[in-house]
């Protein structure tokens, strides 16, 4: 029997963050298609709104100083420069092994970097504080948290780069947008979580079926799947980190960003996956 489901947000934020997150995918696609430049700009665009999380409140409802713009925003940005431009990474001449050239297939070597320099704003934002440092480990923590995911959210720049190319890239957001899509039906939750993978993995696999590229539909179900399970969770999980807050970006703006930044690793990988002879 299927039961109605209740969520912490109302059901208009929960389909305003869905068409974000449509609107950003549709962006990265298009982006990737046109210049890795144009996609190094979109990828920041969900950085900024990543970083734009809202408060972190105790049991109570108490909100805690919790500096996370600054850090989340540096983190985003070193690691999409150091993903657009891998030859950063090159220490002196003569020092560094070459590793770093060989980035035909994209690369996640800056989000280490990234986050290492997000701790240490985040740590001098707490340094300035002026509230006597209250709940100081949950306000650190928080603030590396959405500093890891704002890094991560560059995957979505390494596919465009990797040997999987723009289509790669299409094959993901597909899925992320079929997920999402089939997430808003006000279904039991686990079976809807089990609909979205099925959607994602159609939406994948439809893509996949028609660029012309070395992708095999079964690699679409894969990409696709993953993408969707993964956009759904960036979604429940912002909107638990966001409960009772009534502002817009806390509302649909944050989880709308969340869900592409989450999904960004499972469509970074598949830019790898696609040399595997079992994907192909």
């Amino acid at each position: 029997m299927m039961t109605q489901r209740t969520g912490i947000m109302p059901e208009v934020s929960r389909l305003g963050s869905t068409l974000l997150s449509l609107a950003l995918a549709g962006v990265l696609v298009l982006a990737a298609h046109a210049d890795l430049a144009l996609m190094a700009a979109a990828v920041l665009l969900v950085q900024v709104l990543v970083a734009i999380a809202p408060p972190l409140t105790t049991s109570t409802g108490e909100v805690v100083a919790s500096p996370r713009f600054a850090p989340a925003l540096v983190a985003g940005v070193v690691a999409t420069a150091l993903t657009f431009e891998p030859d950063l990474l090159d220490g002196a001449a003569g020092t560094s092994p070459d590793v770093v050239g060989a980035t035909d297939t994209g690369m996640l070597s800056g989000v280490l970097p990234a986050v290492v320099a997000a701790v240490f704003v985040a740590l001098a934002a707490q340094m300035l504080r002026k509230d006597g440092r209250t709940h100081l480990v949950r306000s650190l923590g928080y603030a590396v948290l959405v500093s890891v995911v704002a890094a991560f959210t560059a995957g979505w720049l390494g596919t465009a780069q990797s040997l999987g190319d723009a289509e790669a890239v299409s094959v993901g957001a597909a899925g992320l947008a079929a997920g999402l899509v089939v997430w808003l039906l006000p279904l039991d939750r686990w079976l809807c979580v089990g609909l979205s993978t099925v959607a994602g993995a159609g939406g994948g696999a439809a893509v996949a079926a028609a660029v012309d590229s070395p992708m095999t539909i079964f690699f679409g179900v894969v990409v696709g799947a993953g993408a969707a399970v993964l956009a759904v969770l960036g979604q429940v999980v912002a909107r638990t980190m966001a409960a009772g807050n009534q502002q817009p970006a806390a509302r649909w703006g944050f989880p709308g960003a969340m869900a592409v930044a989450f999904a960004a690793p499972a469509v970074y990988l598949g830019g790898q996956l696609i040399t595997v002879p079992l994907l192909r």
